[in-house]
């Protein structure tokens, strides 16, 4: 057994405990998003992708340790569904802590039975919060609806905006 110290990997692994299923790339895109937005600094940088927040770090890291056998993609369905090789490989998280650790849990919980989409909408509302001098509830939909266009409706997205208090991101009047 070689064991592999990666908080990518560690991420995936412990998706596919918690929710007893394999995550596609783009709900893995946005849970590590929205990982470091609870402060958990992993090391991605994040710009803006057709599908909201984007990382192409943790995309290359994917797809190395899915070369290196350590990540098994299922391509049968319509997303990339990933999962570790437990039976080669154990995987560790690197350098978090035990809180840490608890955060990514918690967070994974959170969010079990979110979309694709959904988490696409989400990390979008606070990518555009991050970015926003303004941080109304009007600006932010608006920041939404100008890097989505019409794929969402108003209701959907002041929806969204519900989880916002997850990450102590506080909606000005």
């Amino acid at each position: 057994m070689i064991i592999i110290a990666d908080n990518a990997a560690h991420i995936v692994k412990r998706i596919n405990d918690i929710w007893g299923k394999k995550p596609g790339k783009k709900t893995l895109q946005k849970l590590v998003y929205l990982i470091q937005q609870k402060g958990i600094n992993l090391n991605y940088d994040y710009g803006i992708h057709f599908y909201g927040p984007y990382s192409e770090k943790l995309d290359h890291a994917i797809t190395s340790m899915s070369a290196d056998g350590v990540i098994e993609f299922d391509y049968s369905g319509r997303s990339h569904l990933m999962g570790i090789k437990t039976e080669a490989f154990e995987v560790k998280p690197k350098e978090l802590s035990e809180e840490q650790q608890h955060v990514i849990d918690d967070l994974i919980t959170q969010f079990e039975g979110y979309s694709p989409s959904d988490l696409e909408l989400l990390t979008t509302a606070i990518y555009a919060y991050e970015h926003l001098d303004d941080k109304s509830r009007a600006s932010i939909i608006n920041g939404v609806k100008k890097i989505k266009g019409s794929k969402y409706s108003q209701e959907q997205i002041e929806q969204s905006l519900q989880n916002f208090e997850y990450f102590n991101k506080r909606i000005a009047n």
